[in-house]
């Protein structure tokens, strides 16, 4: 038996065969106007779900259970990493966790974590194996000119539930990632000397006082992940695909849909206020397609209705911006297109595992940086090995299981 899904940016219906014979599909009528001469222009999206019922059945058993917050979902997460993206998640031995010195943490020091259970362990898979990052989540340490150590963080949660941008102390901080029930592993990733030297901390400063309290970056956010027309969509995915899910999610909760990409669309096309249907219209009018609107890089100036947009990660890279670390190519590169992954290539971090701290253990567990949180080995493939350049990560493959990736894309 086959498994077929059939889609248009205004549908997405579905139907099964048992038999090699033609078949026929009835559309008895269209949602609206425009999805008949979509359809005319360009036909309807045809997937075939290549394991069948029971194969696509048994797929969804495999992700559903990444949202569990049970040791059942930390299981799922842990398998279809390993499975789809080679990981190994090597035990490590205890304390799990390490007792830092903040004198020995320095402003612009890098925070990785990957949580691996739950609703924020769950989402953070699917987002490693589309992008190839093996960690999920990002926050960057600061020093206040008393010495106190902070960090600063993209997707904070405050008393509300309410996903900001903050600036908390590093106790306070600290304190809830050993309280996080999604069990994160972390680790610190020191600034290179070199690098250290050139950060400015007051404009660091200025910059994340800028941001305080603006929503994280939702608007974005899937742009740093598409650069490509066809090399950033792991299969089953394809641009049709996220097309039509697009649509649906529109019409099941518009308001979502809007922030999550109708204004980032928008500023795309150079338009205000046009809903996703609006969008394709305009895109084919201009005779580009909707997978070419899909890889316009995303421009930091952009501003949306809540102000500048900045995931986790983008909101790093753009305080190092202001603070001097890409140095004369800043103007040239634009943070809200990398990934996490894209982030902890860069060659910006200490290279010398004797400058990092004793309490690093960066020697017994054989690691380049300090893990200070996590029952699993952190792994970070290629971590520091690429020199900033202009335009960087504009056009960039991400392609399981390798996200092998061309030189300066």
């Amino acid at each position: 038996m086959d498994l077929y899904v059939f889609a248009t940016p205004y549908r997405i219906m579905w139907d099964y065969y048992f038999s090699a014979r033609e078949h026929t599909l009835q559309i008895k009528s269209w949602e609206e106007p425009a999805e008949r001469e979509y359809v005319k222009q360009h036909g309807i999206s045809v997937f075939l779900m290549p394991s069948g019922m029971l194969g696509t059945f048994l797929s969804m058993i495999d992700v559903l259970p990444l949202f569990s917050n049970t040791g059942w979902g930390q299981n799922a997460n842990l398998a279809f990493l390993k499975k789809h993206m080679g990981a190994s998640f090597e035990k490590r031995s205890k304390p799990w966790h390490t007792t830092i010195r903040p004198e020995d943490v320095n402003s612009g020091d890098f925070l990785a974590l990957s949580k691996i259970r739950g609703r924020w362990g769950g989402f953070e898979t699917l987002e490693k194996w589309v992008t190839g990052a093996f960690a999920g989540h990002t926050a960057v340490c600061l020093k206040d000119e008393m010495g106190n150590l902070w960090v600063g963080e993209s997707g904070h949660e405050n008393e509300k539930g309410e996903e900001i941008i903050a600036v908390v102390p590093w106790d306070e901080w600290w304190d809830l990632a050993l309280k996080d029930n999604s069990n994160p592993q972390i680790a610190l990733l020191p600034l290179h000397p070199e690098m250290r030297a050139k950060f400015n901390e007051t404009a660091a400063w200025e910059y994340a006082r800028s941001m305080t309290g603006k929503p994280y970056g939702y608007h974005n956010m899937i742009f740093s992940w598409i650069d490509t027309l066809g090399e950033n969509y792991p299969p089953p995915l394809d641009a049709n695909l996220v097309m039509s899910l697009m649509s649906m999610w529109t019409r099941l909760q518009p308001a979502y849909a809007a922030n999550m990409w109708n204004e980032a669309l928008n500023k795309r096309l150079g338009t205000e206020d046009l809903d996703l249907h609006a969008i394709i219209a305009e895109t084919e009018s201009r005779g580009m397609t909707f997978d070419q609107l899909l890889t316009i890089p995303e421009q930091d100036e952009w501003v949306y209705s809540d102000g500048k947009s900045t995931t986790c990660v983008a909101f790093i890279l753009e305080m190092y911006k202001e603070a001097g670390i890409f140095g004369p190519i800043s103007n040239h590169i634009q943070v809200t297109e990398f990934t996490i992954r894209d982030a902890y290539m860069l060659k910006i971090f200490e290279n010398n595992k004797t400058r990092l701290p004793g309490w690093c253990n960066a020697v017994e567990e054989d690691l380049p940086f300090c893990q200070i949180l996590g029952e699993y080995r952190m792994e970070l493939p290629q971590y520091n090995t690429i020199e900033p350049y202009a335009n960087m990560n504009e056009n960039c493959p991400s392609l399981p299981p390798t996200y092998e990736r061309p030189s300066r894309c």
